[in-house]
């Protein structure tokens, strides 16, 4: 707390020892020592009060907190809150349709008047797609050649002589 060496006490008992005299000098220091006790007596109490009026506050602050949260919750309507967002959403679909709704009537109005012709979408010009031709296989056909296959390839020596 204080940063005093040896030295500099050593300093400050010599300079009592000849400021007060030798035979003072313990009653001056129990004097001194009780004036010190009651010092940190009286911070020790000065402290505890602060501390219970910090307590005391923050108790008060959570009551009022609780308070606020149950007001909150008393308040809280949840099918208010839903039946305002459907309303809104309500509203917002209205308006809309309404813009449609005059939309289609003003060009519907335009296009009375003019008798317009649909436009059809221009015809896309045939394209011919040109497949190989294919030899249509039967079932009796297939089985034979893979029969001959089979036979071929059990008898290699075969082929080798003709």
């Amino acid at each position: 707390m204080f940063d005093i060496a040896w030295t500099e006490l050593l300093l400050v008992a010599v300079v009592a020892i000849l400021v007060v005299g030798p035979k003072e000098l313990p009653g001056m220091l129990r004097t001194i020592g009780r004036a010190i006790g009651s010092v940190r007596k009286m911070a020790g109490e000065f402290q505890s009060t602060l501390n219970d009026a910090v307590k005391e506050a923050e108790k008060q602050a959570g009551i009022d907190e609780m308070r606020k949260q149950a007001d909150a919750a008393q308040n809280f309507n949840p099918l208010g809150d839903l039946k305002k967002s459907l309303e809104e959403e309500k509203k917002k679909l209205e308006t809309s349709m309404n813009q449609a709704t005059s939309d289609v009537k003003s060009s519907l109005n335009g296009e009375g008047s003019a008798e317009a012709k649909p436009e059809a979408a221009p015809e896309a010009a045939p394209v011919k797609a040109e497949v190989p031709e294919q030899k249509v296989v039967s079932s009796a056909e297939l089985a034979s050649t893979q029969k001959a296959k089979e036979s071929a390839a059990s008898t290699p020596s075969s082929k080798d002589e003709s």
